[in-house]
């Protein structure tokens, strides 16, 4: 499991620094009539962009550090530990899943999954973290790894669509 963290961070990094950075046209292009309506996948690298801005990175990074935390609780095995780092990555997977929806309709069904995945991983942690049993940590590793390759698929994406 920490490798795959440390694989996952290292996409983001790559992938959502490589969407580009906002531009300023030369000109205001024109209003669109009330009658048009514009291409969702026109300008899906804008949107993005815009996303991340927006405090999708922040959600992502901040994922990323409850994640690595609920990692340094497993090995070796803090109880305490997991206990707070466990419900502090359900918060923060409670937040992800209020926040501003992703703009690209593949990535966001990624993204759902992701963010549902690692909150059966959060909610198994808790359990282990409060009874000790094994079968409930060893969900959390399953449910979380899941999770990690839907966020993994996230990143990619984002990143292709940036290009």
């Amino acid at each position: 499991m920490n490798t795959r963290t440390i694989i996952l961070a290292g996409v983001l990094a790559v992938s959502l620094t490589g969407c580009g950075s906002r531009t300023t046209p030369a000109a205001e292009p024109p209003a669109p009539t009330p009658t048009a309506s514009p291409s969702p996948t026109m300008d899906a690298a804008q949107q993005m962009v815009e996303w991340r801005d927006s405090g999708g990175m922040d959600t992502l990074q901040t994922l990323m550090t409850d994640l690595s935390a609920v990692q340094e609780d497993s090995d070796p095995v803090d109880l305490n530990g997991l206990r707070d780092s466990c419900s502090t990555l359900t918060a923060n997977l409670e937040t992800a899943r209020g926040g501003t929806p992703m703009p690209h309709p593949a990535t966001a069904q990624r993204w759902k999954l992701a963010l549902e995945h690692l909150t059966a991983s959060a909610k198994a942690c808790s359990d282990g973290a409060v009874s000790g049993d094994q079968s409930s940590f060893d969900l959390m590793a399953s449910e979380m790894d899941i999770g990690i390759k839907h966020m993994e698929a996230v990143a990619e994406h984002i990143g292709e669509l940036a290009q």
